[in-house]
């Protein structure tokens, strides 16, 4: 619905030019900025708004208060002014529009937001200004689509966060809008995208290169869908083939801060039907020493809002290329990302991705990262593979582990016998890694197996130096409700390099049947 501009009377001419800062010469103080039309300018439009916004020393708001039946399309002629100062526009302030009131473990978004701001293609949308006063905007209730990027962040120091929004779709959610987007949201700044109250949560989909391609500050993305309509069960691709990454993370940018989810349900994403890269792809210049904290924690990646179904990420005809999450590129620096976590709630669900789970995918030496704690099932892989060190598919166990590449080419576990007895579960493995390959003691980490990959953990052994290369029987209590089903294991050396999963072993009840 649009509405132009409505005649003024004399006395809301007066306040009109008040709050355009014609009637003073003097910077406008703060104040509540109302948008009354959706034409694109004007008293009481949106450009003009945001004018006069930037024409205060204080924070602002700006509300809308559009009459009529929404929603209320915003079509910029031209772009926007870039976005100053402490401002929030918010979209919930317009009658009718209400917040989501969905936690991630209860589906998707039930949000209704009634603005919407829409561009002509292939043009920036809204932009946040830097310099030596930069922005710190707060976007809540929008819906934003058909530019290129739809928000740009703008140089190092400014603030975006970014809460309710539906960004790339229509006003429902339900469908993607053709634009020439080769990204979503690209920022150089502090990114706070979506949060842990349900009101706080954002839809980004059809967003060509990545949803999200995280810049040098701080960055926070927490409770949000990235890549499937609203309703959290389906991909929603679009006119550029979908988002060619869920998140897009430079290393060589120095980032103080990169949490993507949480260990809360509330902080999960869901990260799935994104084609490209997949659906976290990792690259960079400098590696993840130069973050001060990194995270990838409690996200269902590749899956539905319940984790049962699948909406894979990745392609299904470029499988060495794509995955869950994708390495390419990092450089060395002994500082593998860490993916996953050992505490509740801490593991990501990575499953029915077009490609391995984790994938290194040319085998660099600083492709590495520290696989802990997550259960990567059902994924294509080449050769089925969950865990892709590169070469593409299962790489076999080389003598002493002398070979190099992505995690150290680190030698996965190998399983002699498993016996389950009383409730426990004795195991006798050995790793072939020399203390000169790999760096000792080694975690080792026995997983339930699901479709070669692994379901819950079984248990966690530390394999000495003084036991390097040998054989090694352990004991470990059975967790409650575990099944004793075939077994698969994990190495990691104290680096954080993890190996790829070992073959699925079958365990040998006390009964001597399988």
């Amino acid at each position: 619905m649009s509405l132009l501009p409505p005649p003024l009377r004399p006395r809301a001419l007066r306040l009109a030019f008040a709050l355009s800062g014609l009637l003073a010469g003097a910077a406008v103080p703060a104040a509540t900025l109302t948008v009354v039309h959706t034409g694109d300018s004007g008293a009481g439009s949106l450009r003009q708004a945001i004018t006069d916004a930037n024409a205060t020393s204080d924070a602002d708001t700006i509300a809308f208060a559009i009459p009529g039946a929404g929603p209320f399309t915003i079509t910029p002629a031209t772009r926007l002014p870039n976005l100053r100062g402490v401002l929030t526009i918010d979209g919930f302030t317009q009658p009718g529009s209400h917040a989501n009131t969905l936690a991630p473990d209860q589906g998707g978004l039930d949000a209704v937001p009634m603005i919407q701001v829409t561009g002509p293609g292939n043009g920036f949308g809204f932009v946040l200004e830097g310099g030596s006063a930069p922005a710190s905007v707060t976007l809540r209730g929008l819906v934003i689509n058909g530019f290129a990027p739809h928000i740009g962040g703008g140089a190092a120091g400014a603030r975006l966060t970014l809460h309710g929004c539906y960004i790339g779709t229509t006003a429902d959610g339900t469908a993607a809008v053709p634009s020439a987007s080769m990204a979503c949201i690209t920022t150089a700044g502090t990114l706070q995208l979506g949060g842990t109250l349900p009101a706080q949560r954002n839809l980004l989909a059809n967003c060509g290169n990545g949803a999200v391609v995280a810049g040098n500050g701080e960055t926070v993305i927490e409770g949000n869908l990235i890549g499937t309509d609203a309703g959290a069960g389906r991909a929603l691709p679009g006119s550029i083939a979908g988002n060619g990454a869920g998140i897009i993370v430079n290393a060589g940018s120095g980032n103080p801060r990169l949490r993507i989810g949480g260990a809360s349900v509330a902080a999960r994403n869901l990260i799935s039907g994104n084609h490209g890269s997949g659906g976290i792809a990792l690259f960079g210049t400098l590696g993840f020493a130069a973050y001060a904290q990194f995270e990838i924690l409690g996200n269902y990646i590749g899956t539905d809002w319940t984790g049962t179904r699948a909406i894979p990420n990745g392609y299904p005809d470029t499988p060495r290329f794509s995955g869950g999450i994708v390495l390419w590129r990092v450089a060395q620096d002994d500082s593998p990302a860490p993916i996953g976590g050992d505490g509740p709630g801490q593991a990501n669900l990575i499953a029915y991705n077009h490609g391995a789970g984790i994938l290194s995918r040319e085998g660099r030496i600083g492709e590495s990262f520290d696989n802990r704690g997550n259960r990567i099932q059902h994924n294509r892989g080449i050769g089925r593979t969950n865990v892709d060190l590169a070469p593409a598919g299962p790489t076999p166990n080389d003598p002493a582990d002398a070979d190099a590449g992505a995690n150290g080419g680190q030698n996965w576990p190998q399983i002699d016998a498993a016996v389950v007895a009383g409730g426990q579960l004795q195991v006798t493995y050995r790793v072939d890694s020399s203390p000169q390959a790999s760096a000792y003691p080694l975690r080792v980490d026995f997983y339930e197996n699901v479709q070669g990959g692994n379901g819950a953990l079984l248990g966690r052994d530390s394999y000495p130096a003084g036991a390097a290369q040998q054989p090694r029987t352990i004991v470990l209590a059975l967790p409650p409700g575990a099944r004793a089903v075939p077994l698969v294991a994990v190495a990691t050396d104290a680096r954080g390099y993890s190996s790829e999963f070992s073959p699925a072993f079958g365990v040998l009840f006390e009964d001597d049947f399988e």
